[in-house]
């Protein structure tokens, strides 16, 4: 017996010489607990050497038990004769213990895989699919036989198979390197088109388990498609908050300084956009100093909305102006924006008072002529004459009018700019989210759904206020009336020949979203036509006939290519037209060549074409 023999039977070497095998130890079967056979017996009975099978233990003299690997191998003689037997043992007890903690672990390293509730894929350095979890096999709806020791890239319809994340993958083990983020936007077999990320990590070898690859993948079809989403959303209402025909600006509630100022703003109050934000209002003239914008901000807080009529400010030019200054505070989340509407009201007072001042002296002057019919026959005469020089009067001053509600184009009902406020407020704080928060969690995910559904609820409201809001000049005069009057102050005030035709309408009146769509298509044409057409005449024409209405507005300018226009984003106003018609159910079509001309036409079906226009 050598010291290890010694140590692990408990019998020295003294002792045990001479005493019979079974009775220095034992071996037995670990799982049935059953004798195994005297190995030293069976070798000198057959003479061949022998393994003994796996999970045999060895029981020492104190009764301490050893896992053991052994074997018995014969001895002879120079002869060949059979003379004894050598049986080897040793302890295996440690290398045993270590191979069930690697099986422990990579039992407990599966049992994760399989829990998470994103796809996994483990993969070997061939990059054969070794494990993937349930996840995966519900996601893309296949079966293990169809991907455990397949290849990665023959599964399915080969959507993974990219000479990119091949060259990925091949570097993961050999270069212990790892990548994240790698899109695949793919038509999955059973699933469609989807939007999957990928991320994949290195897992070290270990014991008897070779290195191995761990592959991620994340469904983000519905993250992005929401960024997406909100991205076109953005695009939309900034195009309305751009061409808006009234100044808005947006400030933080707890600075008092403004973030942002459309483009229409410059224009009032002549301060540059980069000149705007981080002022505070009474630093662009707002208010006469600090003092008198916190007391205003003081009773914002209170009562949520505040309203100048007439509030006389100073330009950046030092000009004098009277505005019109309307503002809110709505709350968003978690945080609150303010919203102040500005209409410049300088040339609206004006007319105002010179309208009230013509129609006193009208009166005056009626009087005086119907006190004087009573004199004479002469002098009825005389009036007769007056009568007509006071309607050439009324009718310069009805003229007069129409300028200055053209000047008042912005004049569509302070309520759609309320709500469109609040639109972009929501959208300014979706694209905060979207920066700050972490994509792929799903509060993130709930409060984007969150969002999108309060900016389209509010998209709706803007909708239904623009076309319950009328021009005044559609409701004292109607809309052939109207456009008639319009046309002509244009081409008077521009110097540009224009003419107006109509037929079919024969004074009938159309329902009011109608007429007030088709005034604001007219006249964003003819503003297209003075600023960009470089027109010696232009047409207007309102038809309605076959179950539609129509107006046609073409001009012989230099014309211009509507899609390259559209794409350079240089005629907001034909998007703005074309968004405007869609809204009323009609339709917009742009014909123009360059050097040729250009003709607008609108189109609105009628509910009732037997000429009911309700």
């Amino acid at each position: 017996m050598n010291p290890v023999a010694e140590t692990l039977t408990g019998w020295p070497q003294g002792e045990a010489a001479g005493r019979p095998l079974a009775t220095v130890f034992q071996i037995e079967n670990e799982r049935t607990r059953q004798p195994v056979t005297d190995p030293i017996t069976e070798v000198l009975a057959s003479g061949v050497a022998i393994t003994l099978a796996d999970h045999t233990i060895l029981i020492a003299r104190s009764g301490s038990e050893w896992r053991i690997d052994h074997g018995a191998t014969p001895i002879r003689d120079a002869a060949g004769v059979l003379v004894g037997a050598v049986l080897v043992f040793c302890d295996v007890s440690e290398r045993q213990r270590a191979v069930q903690a690697i099986e422990d672990a990579q039992a407990f390293a599966e049992g994760i895989v399989q829990t998470v509730r994103e796809p996994l894929l483990v993969l070997d350095a061939d990059l054969r699919v070794r494990i993937a979890n349930r996840s995966f096999y519900q996601t893309f709806r296949v079966t293990l036989e169809e991907t455990e020791g397949k290849l990665l890239f023959n599964l399915g319809n080969h959507q993974w198979n990219l000479p990119e994340l091949r060259e990925l993958l091949e570097e993961v083990l050999p270069r212990d390197s790892t990548f994240s983020d790698f899109e695949v936007d793919h038509t999955f077999e059973g699933i469609g088109r989807r939007i999957m990320v990928l991320n994949a990590r290195r897992i070290a070898p270990s014991g008897h388990l070779p290195g191995l690859i761990l592959l991620a993948i994340e469904d983000a079809t519905e993250r992005v498609r929401a960024a997406e989403a909100l991205a076109l959303s953005e695009i939309r209402y900034r195009r309305l908050f751009e061409t808006a025909q009234d100044g808005i600006l947006l400030v933080d509630p707890e600075t008092r300084q403004i973030f942002d100022a459309n483009p229409f703003l410059t224009d009032i109050l002549g301060y540059t956009h980069e000149e705007f934000v981080g002022k505070e209002l009474w630093e662009v003239g707002l208010f006469e100093n600090i003092e008198s914008s916190k007391s205003a901000f003081r009773t914002l807080q209170e009562k949520g909305y505040i309203r100048y009529d007439n509030l006389p400010l100073r330009t950046h030019d030092d000009r004098g102006i009277e505005v019109e200054f309307v503002s809110n505070v709505y709350p968003v989340g978690d945080t609150r924006v303010i919203q102040c509407n500005i209409r410049d009201v300088t040339d609206r007072k004006k007319a105002e008072t010179a309208l009230r001042a013509a129609h006193a002296g009208l009166e005056v002057r009626v009087r005086e002529r119907t006190a004087e019919l009573g004199h004479s026959n002469e002098a009825l005469k005389d009036e007769i004459a007056r009568r007509e020089l006071a309607e050439a009067d009324r009718r310069d001053l009805q003229q007069r009018l129409a300028t200055a509600q053209e000047d008042e184009r912005c004049r569509i009902a302070r309520e759609l700019h309320d709500h469109m406020g609040q639109h972009l407020a929501v959208l300014g704080l979706g694209l905060k989210l979207i920066k700050d928060a972490t994509p792929d969690t799903a509060p993130t995910r709930d409060r984007l759904t969150q969002l999108l559904g309060l900016t389209d609820q509010i998209g709706r409201e803007v909708h239904e206020v623009a076309l319950q809001l009328r021009p005044t000049a559609l409701d004292d005069l109607g809309l052939q009336a109207a456009l008639a009057n319009y046309t002509e102050v244009w081409s008077e005030r521009w110097k540009i020949e224009a003419d107006f035709h109509a037929a079919g309408l024969d004074g009938e009146r159309l329902p009011a979203p109608i007429e007030t769509a088709l005034y604001r298509v007219v006249q964003e044409a003819l503003t297209n036509t003075r600023k960009h057409a470089s027109a010696r005449s232009v047409s207007v024409v309102l038809q309605w006939s076959q179950g539609q209405v129509s107006a046609f507005v073409e001009d012989d300018g230099q014309g211009f290519d509507p899609e390259a226009a559209l794409v350079g984003g240089s005629r907001l106003g034909v998007l703005g037209m074309r968004e405007r018609m869609a809204l009323v159910g009609g339709s917009l079509a742009i014909e123009s060549t360059p050097g040729e001309g250009t003709t607008v036409i609108a189109r609105i079906p009628l509910a009732d074409a037997e000429g009911d226009n309700g």
